[in-house]
């Protein structure tokens, strides 16, 4: 898929030297794949302390190496 992106010469120059990348697509690819796994992260870290969950993995596990018979 292709889109347009409209950047002066000083954007595109700071991004081919950020991203280390030869040529002004990759940058821009590299860039925006940076860009969507910071935001992940932001997001997963938003999260924090929000999320409930069973303190159960020993029981777990337990279990586990029962039914495989260890």
């Amino acid at each position: 898929m292709s889109i347009t992106v409209e950047l002066n010469s000083e954007e595109i120059a700071e991004m081919i030297r950020l991203t280390n990348q030869p040529d002004s697509a990759q940058a821009v690819t590299q860039a925006a794949r940076e860009y969507l796994r910071i935001r992940r992260l932001r997001e997963l870290s938003a999260m924090s302390g929000q999320v409930d969950y069973d303190d159960n993995w020993q029981r777990l596990e337990a279990l586990e190496l029962a039914t495989r018979g260890e």
